[in-house]
């Protein structure tokens, strides 16, 4: 199943620029939505018309237990914007509200950051703002997670809002329905214990929900001597591939580890997809090894800008992100890209780097040379 967010009164831009953030999220969320506060800010500083933040941009926990204790409530039908009159309707929200004081804090680090010209060392927009943006006091338990309830979505929606940008926020941990997930849940490992569906959200300019993609696959991986990660047992896998009409253009929304799986994308591009966004966690050893490779592959054989937000840098110790934000464009040229562990420059976070999106160019590629009609009639014998 698919689907797909559109309004007739969005027009879309043919040339513009879009910001991708590069994060080391923790599990500190206050933290966490003041370093996003900074890339939006940096971002409506530079005329980005849309911020791209990377997986578990808002809390990234050391296990699988404490990222359920700390998920967001169930996002439900009522949270996300339905077209009415051509016009996208507003919604009564149950969502948990943030302090007051809170709210403002992320207001005022826009502000800061969109009126100052930052640049840190590595030329990249950022990021070290010692009064607005550095750490705040609010209470944390010995492990650093916020003891204090706080709202991602609220938080998030609030940061749309004040900067005027559209937000892809690349992974929030939002809690099933069902304890063990929903009824189309095909996992062989399904549990009744408490899972999250990694969640992946865009925001319009006014902070309201367009589209909400839940990561169809989920990620293992077993390096002996060098990493042992499993999301399957606190997570549970979604099934709708998602597209969503925005001012930059359609775009086909997925996360991480779903760039190993190819086939996603030419669905996606099939349904008219013209940017595909794989925000991501990627550890180290798989990132040396993959992360450009699949990135520029899937921008070649989709012939689409592909854009990957990233984390990067260790959060706790049993946590390294290879970072390496990155842009890429249909021909599969890297057009931006944030650094990383293997960069000879220092790397600071939170960062973001800019690009142009063209859709001409990416038409003239299509045109000469089509892949995808090419694709479409193709017959492979059994």
């Amino acid at each position: 199943m698919s689907s797909t967010s559109s309004s007739a009164s969005l027009s879309t831009t043919r040339k513009c620029v879009v910001a991708v953030a590069q994060m080391c999220s923790t599990a500190d969320k206050v933290q966490n939505l003041i370093d996003i506060a900074v890339c939006a800010g940096r971002s409506q500083h530079y005329g980005a018309q849309m911020l791209f933040l990377p997986e578990a941009c808002g809390f990234m926990g050391a296990t699988g237990a404490e990222t359920v204790r700390n998920a967001e409530p169930p996002i439900g039908n009522d949270l996300i914007a339905k077209k009415k009159d051509d016009q996208f309707s507003d919604h009564e929200s149950s969502q948990f509200k943030n302090p007051s004081w809170l709210t403002e804090r992320l207001e005022h680090t826009i502000r800061h950051n969109a009126a100052n010209d930052i640049e840190d060392k590595n030329t990249k927009k950022s990021a070290n703002d010692e009064d607005v943006s550095a750490p705040c006091n609010h209470s944390t338990e010995e492990n650093g997670t916020t003891t204090m309830k706080v709202s991602l979505v609220d938080g998030l929606q609030t940061i749309a809002r004040a900067s005027r940008i559209w937000i892809s926020a690349g992974g929030v941990h939002v809690l099933c329905n069902e304890p063990g997930g929903d009824d189309k849940d095909r996992d062989a490992n399904r549990t009744q214990q408490p899972r999250v569906y990694n969640t992946h959200l865009i925001l319009d300019s006014s902070g309201e929900i367009r589209a909400l993609y839940r990561k169809i696959h989920l990620f293992e991986v077993s390096i002996p001597g060098q990493v042992e990660l499993s999301e399957r047992k606190h997570t549970a896998p979604g099934h709708e591939i998602v597209l969503c009409d925005t001012p930059i253009g359609r775009i086909g929304v997925t996360t991480c580890y779903d760039v190993r799986f190819p086939e996603l994308y030419v669905k996606l591009v099939e349904q008219g997809a013209q940017i595909l966004l794989v925000p991501s966690a990627f550890t180290v050893p798989t990132g040396k090894a993959h992360w450009h490779l699949l990135l520029r592959a899937r921008a070649v054989e989709s012939q689409s800008y592909v854009i990957a937000a990233a984390q990067y840098g260790s959060p706790h110790p049993k946590r390294s992100s290879y970072g390496h934000s990155l842009v890429v464009d249909p021909w599969g040229v890297v057009v931006a890209d944030a650094g990383g562990v293997d960069s000879a420059a220092d790397i600071s976070t939170p960062s973001i780097v800019t690009a142009e999106i063209d859709l001409d160019h990416l038409d003239s590629i299509r045109q000469r040379l089509p892949i995808q009609q090419n694709r479409a009639s193709a017959q492979y014998e059994k």
